[in-house]
């Protein structure tokens, strides 16, 4: 689920910026570009680690012809990739007809209401403001419930993280209101 991996980065800097605060900036703008982005292969950025001495390694810059300078850095990040198969709880912000969407940290889990929950929840509108899943025994969910699911795909492209979750399964489903 979170992880800290080394990760690198081409970082570019104005010539302008070429004094003693250069690791800051170049720091400063490493976080800019990459905390709450997502790489294919490691997942959702979360933070970099700027706290230990290691964590970010600034290599020599290159001038570029356009101007700015081109730095290689290596640092540590905390990512967030996801796993079929892995169990998470998870937070209820949206009851659709179709299904649930929850929230698992920065990502968005999708839960259907056609093959990935209990065939005894039915969708309840009848609060337009509050819609809710029923099931026959009085059981609920509704946004703000927490929800444990079992993760049943994931697709990762450079721009968004989808996430499918199931909780037709032993043990899963709501934890608390």
């Amino acid at each position: 689920m979170f992880f800290k991996t080394t990760l690198a980065k081409h970082i570019h800097v104005n010539p302008t910026n070429f004094h003693e605060e250069l690791p800051m900036i170049v720091q400063h703008q490493l976080c800019k570009e990459v905390e709450g982005s997502i790489d294919e292969e490691h997942g959702y950025v979360v933070a970099v680690d700027t706290s230990s001495k290691d964590g970010i390694q600034i290599g020599p810059g290159v001038l570029l012809d356009s101007g700015p300078c081109s730095f290689h850095v290596k640092y540590t990040a905390i990512v967030l990739r996801p796993f079929v198969d892995e169990v998470v709880d998870t937070v209820v912000i949206k009851v659709l007809k179709i299904g649930l969407i929850c929230e698992l940290g920065p990502l968005e889990v999708f839960v259907s209401y056609q093959s990935a929950m209990p065939s005894d929840y039915r969708y309840d509108d009848t609060h337009a403001s509050r819609p809710k899943f029923v099931a026959e025994q009085d059981d609920t969910i509704t946004v703000g419930d927490q929800i444990r699911l079992q993760i049943r795909g994931v697709k990762i492209s450079n721009t968004e993280i989808k996430v499918m979750g199931d909780i037709n399964l032993d043990c899963m489903g709501k934890i608390s209101a």
